[in-house]
């Protein structure tokens, strides 16, 4: 039997967020921190006391360990509302915590966990390299054993609140001898340790919080801070893209909505030719395609959160999710911007930037030219069985 209501839970859920982020961060508070690229901390300890930074994590340890979709939800509700948040809070909330819950050791876990959970804690996840965006196999920066620590040297880019974190989720080469996908590890890296060099980059959207580059000259890192198993850090990124992918639709999805939103209100206040531009067929279009676009995208990411809750097989089910949510929110922010027509550029309506957030989601998470090779070789394997 197929079910595509939300619970009562899932559905107060949204109702609480979306009132939270209207009183909490208004188009006007998340331009301010935007244009002055301030670190949105005051917002963020409030979602930390509604429980969001805890919806990865086990009760154990401080969290609430929400159902999939269900974080589908917050990652939506928070992208709706500025993604100078959700750069915030999404890479901890969702990757990091989750790499650690599922990895880490005991004491790991009892050490970090609580903290992240009650928004004491930020992670900044080291991924990307100047050489090795999307060729996730060609990772170059090393980590070296030295006794009881590890000494790592290369360079991360593109590690969003990497000035603001207080451990870098750091994906390193510990051994190079071993084939291309083989040989890497995980290690936390904390921001302040002696090495380490934080350098934030100018960029489109979303300054409030600062995407980064990372140097890492010889940092010592304690064994403790290894979160899995040595060489097989790749099980860690295999294991959390999925997730990652998922999410990435979730956001494109809160794009998809929040600029539906704005332009569905704008066309019935607004009046051109004696009657709202809403009953204007080339604008009443326009929204409904909108309409159609962020169903059709939510519609694909829930049910790849719901495979993935029950421990099916989702890998083409998150490119897919991924695809069609990024895509749908680029596609409405551009109908959106229409919609608006000259008030679209005006910070003070918030158009312009759900427009200039929105590429973002058809590149992080591994691009959408390479979610379509990953689909096309689902497709493959699915035909030569």
């Amino acid at each position: 039997m197929l079910d595509f209501s939300l619970t009562a839970e899932q559905e107060e859920l949204r109702r609480t967020l979306r009132s939270f982020f209207e009183r909490e961060a208004p188009i006007e508070v998340i331009a301010a921190h935007d244009r002055e690229e301030r670190f949105p901390s005051d917002i963020y300890a409030k979602m930390a006391e509604l429980g969001l930074c805890g919806v990865a994590i086990p009760e154990e340890y401080g969290g609430s360990e929400a159902d999939q979709i269900s974080i589908c939800i917050i990652v939506e509700e928070v992208t709706r509302a500025g993604a100078s948040l959700g750069y915030a809070y999404i890479p901890t909330a969702t990757f990091c915590a989750k790499g650690v819950t599922k990895f880490g050791t005991e004491e790991q876990k009892a050490a970090l966990l609580p903290e992240i959970a009650a928004g004491r804690m930020r992670m900044a996840m080291g991924l990307s390299e100047p050489e090795a965006g999307s060729d996730l196999a060609h990772l170059s920066t090393r980590a070296h054993r030295e006794g009881d620590d590890f000494v790592v040297r290369g360079q991360k880019i593109f590690t969003t609140g990497a000035d603001t974190a207080d451990y870098i989720f750091t994906f390193v080469r510990t051994d190079p001898e071993a084939s291309a996908h083989h040989g890497l590890s995980v290690l936390l890296i904390p921001r302040e340790a002696e090495g380490v060099t934080v350098r934030p980059l100018p960029k489109l959207a979303g300054q409030g919080t600062h995407t980064c580059e990372v140097f890492l000259d010889d940092v010592r890192v304690s064994a403790d801070n290894l979160v899995g198993t040595l060489n097989e850090g790749i099980r860690i990124i295999f294991s959390l893209l999925d997730a990652e992918r998922i999410f990435v639709g979730a956001q494109g999805c809160g794009i998809g909505q929040g600029t539906l939103d704005l332009a569905s209100k704008y066309s019935v206040e607004r009046e051109q030719f004696g009657k709202p531009i809403i009953e204007h067929q080339a604008v009443g279009h326009m929204l409904a395609d909108m309409a159609i676009d962020v169903e059709m995208a939510r519609l694909l990411t829930w049910r790849a959160a719901w495979k993935m809750e029950q421990g099916l097989p989702c890998s083409m089910d998150a490119s897919m999710a991924k695809v069609a949510g990024s895509e749908a929110g680029t596609r409405c922010a551009l109908k959106g911007m229409q919609v608006l027509g000259g008030y679209s550029y005006m910070v003070e309506y918030g158009m312009e930037r759900f427009y200039r957030e929105t590429k973002l989601h058809e590149i992080a998470g591994g691009t959408n030219q390479i979610q379509r090779n990953i689909i096309a070789g689902h497709l493959q394997r699915q035909r030569t069985k």
